[in-house]
């Protein structure tokens, strides 16, 4: 689903770039996007306080519009 949602918004809307922003703790989501090929961009740390009060670090990794084709072909 989210190589379609790539697909669309290179191919379709013409971005330069997306963005996925996650959670520290959802490895498995920072897998994820990593195995489609984003790259780690930063970490921003303690940048958003939870309900319960734990201060979350957010996780920033993108996918830029030249690196699209090579990642089109995996």
């Amino acid at each position: 689903m989210k190589f379609l949602m790539l697909e669309y918004a290179f191919e379709t809307l013409n971005f330069d770039k997306v963005c996925f922003t996650i959670d520290e703790r959802n490895i498995k989501s920072r897998k994820a996007v990593e195995k489609l090929g984003a790259t780690l961009a930063g970490i921003l740390r303690k940048d958003v306080l939870m309900l319960d009060g734990f201060k979350r670090s957010s996780y920033y990794y993108g996918i830029l519009k030249e690196e699209w084709p090579e990642i089109n072909q995996l």
